[in-house]
């Protein structure tokens, strides 16, 4: 009992849950969507990436005023964004005028008037990146929808609009190179194989939710354990305490492009990580729109949310995971 209430109080002394966000903080999103259009001719397209991608954007900007820089590979077409524009459309890619129209099948990036082809890779991102200077209360949300190599994890992203090849980057390079960025930085991966980003600790779930788990939802019973595990284990610390990793899959998991059987009309337009994401970010999933909400929003609250809600039969397939060093991030 009383490491409980020590662990208790450590927990209201140094949890970021009990900080009040300041005022001056800058957020910035940065989100990359890659469907892989006709890689190599072998069908690996991914239907919903861009769809993630615009849903995320749209409930990050119900915060209030952000930064954006949308990378968006579509259909062999590539473009970068600052203003991203997305339209609903249906499975002919006709566009629709409403967002819960009943033929909504996904979002669709629509250039603007003018606007050409950025041919953009994945180092011109991290480029990108590395430019940005934050402050120390300055928020960074990295969004990655795309596939990630069976080997290591790595992100991959077609090499231009027309090769067969691809780009990788792998765990090291990505947390390397963030790490040099002030601020604090959230990373949000729906990839195969993302589960290598999180770094084993007391603190990390297994790759299947068990029945008691999944009833422990984690913040439970289970977490003053965990936390005391955490803050007095003798293995090594997890070395980046100013970034926060949401994963949509464990190590060596698949991630689903799409949920069939959930509980909602569009949840088939959605990665399956993605779609539990938003709706724990507050995003409506009914009317595919973002949603201005008033709660706190942390990062455990939405790993919390996410494995309370995943179905079990697909975290046999895949089981989101989050990294963290005991403490929590506000980003509501």
């Amino acid at each position: 009992m009383k490491i409980i209430l020590i662990l208790s109080l450590l927990l209201s002394l140094f949890s970021c849950s009990n900080q009040v966000i300041p005022e001056e903080r800058e957020i910035y999103v940065v989100t990359v969507a890659d469907d892989f259009y006709n890689y190599n001719g072998n069908g690996r397209k991914l239907e919903n990436v861009v769809t993630d991608q615009a849903a995320l954007i749209m409930q990050f900007q119900t915060m209030g005023d952000i930064h954006i820089r949308s990378y968006v590979a579509q259909d062999g077409k590539r473009y970068t964004s600052s203003t991203p524009f997305y339209v609903p459309v249906d499975k002919n890619n006709n566009e629709l005028d409403r967002n819960d129209h009943e033929n909504f099948k996904s979002f669709m990036y629509k250039p603007k008037d003018g606007e050409v082809e950025s041919g953009w890779t994945i180092y011109d991102v991290m480029d990108y990146l590395g430019s940005l200077v934050l402050g120390e209360n300055d928020l960074l949300v990295f969004s990655y929808s795309g596939h990630g190599e069976k080997k290591n994890g790595s992100l991959m992203t077609n090499a231009s609009s027309s090769s067969s090849k691809w780009d990788s980057l792998s765990p090291e390079d990505l947390l390397s190179h963030i790490s040099t960025l002030g601020g604090k930085k959230l990373i949000i991966l729906d990839s195969c194989y993302s589960g290598i980003y999180i770094p084993s600790s007391p603190l990390s779930t297994s790759d299947v939710f068990s029945e008691e788990e999944k009833e422990d939802r984690w913040l439970g019973k289970s977490y003053p354990k965990a936390m005391k595990d955490a803050l007095f284990s003798k293995k090594d610390k997890y070395p980046y305490s100013d970034i926060w990793i949401l994963s949509s899959t464990g190590r060596g998991q698949e991630a689903s492009d799409s949920l069939d059987g959930g509980d909602g009309p569009y949840q088939l337009s959605y990665g399956a990580f993605t779609y539990y994401l938003l709706k724990a970010m507050g995003y409506d999933t009914d009317r595919n729109e973002g949603v201005q909400r008033e709660e706190r929003l942390t990062v455990y609250g939405i790993y919390s949310y996410v494995r309370k809600h995943f179905p079990d039969y697909e975290t046999q397939i895949q089981t989101p995971r989050v990294s963290n060093g005991g403490l929590d991030l506000v980003l509501r």
